[in-house]
């Protein structure tokens, strides 16, 4: 989980490779104009909206405090959900040959909805996840897995230390050796990424002073109704968006 990163160069008649640090990643980003869209803008941007303010206040957080928040959540500092993590192309593989799949997969696929959400943990983080299962993201993801593993090439080790650790399972290990994440497949959930790592007591307090903003969001739950390719060729530097294609355009 937790994963993004930039992009400038790459195109066709320019043959990209391992050495040149590209990466590309396949997200869910709300659309502009949604109120999922607006909580984003302002979480991001160090919540400069009153609404987000004052809740942080009625919490107890004053602005010194929230601005020492770890709210970025890894590479891509903005609101997202991830369906493909981020994967260096196969020698020979451009940009446009990525974006003219992304933009062929999202057109034969329908429009999402993900129910009410709510707000919990995962790990030591703070995510958006629906309250019931939704098995229609799950397979969204699952075949955006698989129609870009062919693009991909193999993870390498830095890819798989990323997510290495004695918490993960017989099956999840061979799921990060062969995709390079071991939440993939049927141990994917749909999360929609606000903070980075945090410890408890913080957890808890955040969670305490957002949920005032995101209840009526969490209670209508949002439509994934596009796919958003971001990609870098710097290797550590944020991501940055390509294109943001409709789902059954």
């Amino acid at each position: 989980m937790f994963n993004c990163a930039q992009l400038d160069q790459h195109r066709k008649g320019a043959v990209p490779s391992r050495s040149s640090h590209a990466r590309y990643a396949i997200y869910y980003t709300p659309q502009p104009g949604t109120a999922l869209a607006a909580f984003g803008r302002s979480w991001f941007g160090r919540a400069n909206d009153g609404a987000t303010l004052q809740a942080f206040s009625d919490a107890g957080l004053s602005g010194t405090s929230f601005a020492k928040l770890a709210v970025a959540p890894g590479r891509y500092t903005g609101l997202h959900a991830l369906f493909r993590a981020p994967f260096a192309p196969r020698d020979g593989i451009g940009l446009d040959a990525i974006k003219t799949r992304l933009v062929n997969f999202a057109g034969r696929r329908k429009p999402v909805e993900t129910g009410p959400l709510t707000l919990s943990r995962s790990g030591r983080s703070l995510v958006l996840r629906p309250v019931e299962a939704t098995p229609a993201l799950d397979w969204l993801a699952a075949q955006c897995v698989a129609s870009f593993e062919d693009f991909a090439a193999p993870p390498s080790d830095t890819e798989r230390e990323e997510f290495a650790g004695p918490q993960l399972s017989a099956y999840q290990r061979l799921l990060l050796e062969s995709f390079g994440d071991p939440y993939v497949l049927s141990e994917y959930r749909f999360s929609i990424t606000l903070t980075g790592p945090l410890d408890a007591a913080h957890l808890e307090r955040v969670a305490q002073a957002l949920w005032p903003v995101l209840e009526e969001i969490c209670a209508s739950g949002v439509t994934v109704d596009g796919l958003s390719l971001f990609g870098d060729t710097g290797g550590r530097t944020p991501m940055r968006l390509i294109g943001r294609y409709h789902l059954g355009a």
